[in-house]
């Protein structure tokens, strides 16, 4: 059986697990949202290298916690931060599908090159939970995946540029071999301080702060970051995010009742451990780099909100991830969110 199979299988059991619980309450979803982001290095960067493609569709519905399905109470109780005892905390659970795709700068030769980053992809589902109380969210993410071709990085990436007429990318000959991949991510966000205008009072300036562990063979780091927005009918939620562990699924929450629009600064910055997709494959010999042990992020964005759509522009500049690598890279993020 082929990995994609196996991720679709998991998912596919972990939703017919929570459906099919005859002894549960009826799961009392009052508002649910769906995002996509898509992230290439082409959107206002004109690259082709290293990051060059990420895409993720998340669900994410609102319920109480004591109107969840039990296996939702129990995981509530034994994971790390997810058990507030106040009555007033939302509770989200959610599924999530994504993709990345790494290569190396020249993808017209189809020799190995030793001094830049493996070829690689990354395919995988996540079940998400996530508390909010107010201006604190809590959520934990766990993602099962693959790592290597069945990732299917070179099907996705070559025909997509087959479509519009660009240059295939000849060495994924070269990539990181199967493997499957775990991550299990832990993240708090606060939004710590807020503003008002006295004579334009819809005009508003806010800060969210957050810090992340994540752990499992795929990745495994400590992160911590800020996020300064200012704008006109700022939401009472924490912003859009890059795709990233415990990113990219952030639902519309307290959102305007008429349009409002944002500009928004971010920085972020990791101690890694472990990145398969610069140390290479953990259990078989494969082609890696000497990575860097921290790597930072400086976001900029726009985001345009209406009470039940979200559009949202980030230009993420990312520092050197390994030794040896020339420049630092850019690529673009774009996010939409539904909500009903």
């Amino acid at each position: 059986m082929r990995f994609p199979r196996v991720i679709a299988s998991l998912l596919l059991s972990a939703a017919t697990v929570v459906v099919a619980e005859e002894a549960a309450p009826v799961l009392n979803i009052r508002s649910s949202t769906f995002t996509v982001v898509t992230e290439n290095d082409k959107y206002f960067a004109g690259t082709d290298r290293h990051y060059t493609n990420g895409l993720k569709l998340t669900w994410l519905g609102e319920t109480n916690l004591n109107e969840s399905y039990p296996f939702v109470q129990t995981a509530a109780k034994v994971i790390p931060w997810m058990d507030p005892a106040h009555v007033n905390w939302r509770y989200k659970v959610g599924f999530a599908l994504g993709q990345n795709i790494y290569t190396p700068t020249d993808t017209d030769t189809t020799a190995l090159i030793p001094d830049d980053r493996p070829y690689a992809g990354w395919l995988y589902g996540s079940i998400i939970l996530q508390a909010q109380l107010e201006n604190q969210l809590r959520l934990v993410e766990l993602s099962l995946g693959v790592v290597g071709p069945s990732a299917l990085g070179e099907q996705f990436q070559n025909r997509f540029h087959d479509l519009i007429n660009v240059a295939r990318a000849n060495g994924w000959a070269n990539q990181l071999r199967d493997e499957p991949g775990l991550r299990l991510t832990w993240e708090r966000r606060y939004r710590t301080w807020q503003w008002q205008g006295s004579s334009l009072p819809e005009l508003g300036v806010d800060l969210v702060l957050r810090h992340r562990i994540t752990l499992g063979n795929v990745y495994t780091h400590a992160a911590g970051g800020a996020v300064v927005r200012l704008g006109w009918r700022l939401p009472a939620d924490f912003g859009p995010d890059l795709i990233r562990p415990g990113g990219g699924n952030t639902p519309i929450s307290g959102g305007p009742k008429r349009f409002g629009a944002y500009v928004y600064a971010s920085s972020e910055v990791r101690a890694v451990a472990r990145d398969i997709f610069l140390d290479g494959n953990t259990w078989r010999d494969s082609h890696s780099v000497d990575k860097r042990p921290f790597v930072a992020d400086l976001s900029l964005g726009l985001v345009f909100q209406w009470p039940s759509f979200r559009f949202a522009y980030t230009q993420d500049y990312r520092t050197k991830e390994f030794y040896g690598q020339p420049r630092r890279d850019v690529f673009g993020s774009i996010g939409f969110s539904f909500s009903r």
